[in-house]
């Protein structure tokens, strides 16, 4: 078992990219993790490129934490621009916000006003900003892609399609 030299999070041997924060392991290669005070090895060797299972399949640099694992690194991340997020933790951090934002609406209907929604909207604004903007950096695009929503209907239609992409299985200019 590794750890990330960035964060100190628990890295499978075989893995990429840092589970927690992204960080890809590529770029600390040789370096040890000073987290870790029992054992300290290498985190990933600069020699070996083809990145395997110990069965020999190919890794999935996809990651799915599932609901909450995907809604506590979305929390987690809220003003985090840098690094990648997957379209599965994308998608289920999504539903999570969607759920909120329908538990706020009925809080407002409930008391008669309008004043979660617009509390939980200013709320969720930035997370939602950064997590749009982390999965687009997972298909390798870059945060101007953000405007296409300023562009009616079309802008729109393309920007969706941007987020509904499948995620690089390498490492590209964002993680």
């Amino acid at each position: 078992m590794n750890f990330c030299p960035k964060c100190g999070t628990a890295v499978a041997s075989g893995a990429r990219f840092c589970p927690n924060c992204g960080f890809d392991l590529h770029a600390a290669a040789g370096q040890t993790s000073t987290v870790n005070q029992t054992a300290s090895q290498p985190v990933a060797s600069a020699a070996s490129t083809a990145w395997s299972t110990p069965g020999g399949a190919a890794v999935d640099y996809q990651s799915n934490l599932g609901f909450i694992g995907a809604t506590k690194q979305y929390f987690q991340n809220y003003v985090n621009l840098n690094g990648r997020m997957s379209r599965a933790n994308y998608w289920w951090a999504y539903l999570a916000a969607t759920l909120i934002g329908v538990a706020w609406l009925l809080l407002d209907d409930a008391f008669g006003s309008k004043i979660f929604s617009t509390i939980g909207g200013l709320v969720m604004f930035m997370p939602n900003i950064t997590g749009m903007v982390r999965r687009l950096h997972d298909s390798n695009h870059s945060t101007w892609s953000v405007f296409w929503l300023l562009v009616p209907i079309v802008g729109w239609i393309y920007f969706v399609v941007l987020l509904l992409r499948a995620g690089d299985q390498e490492a590209n200019r964002f993680g």
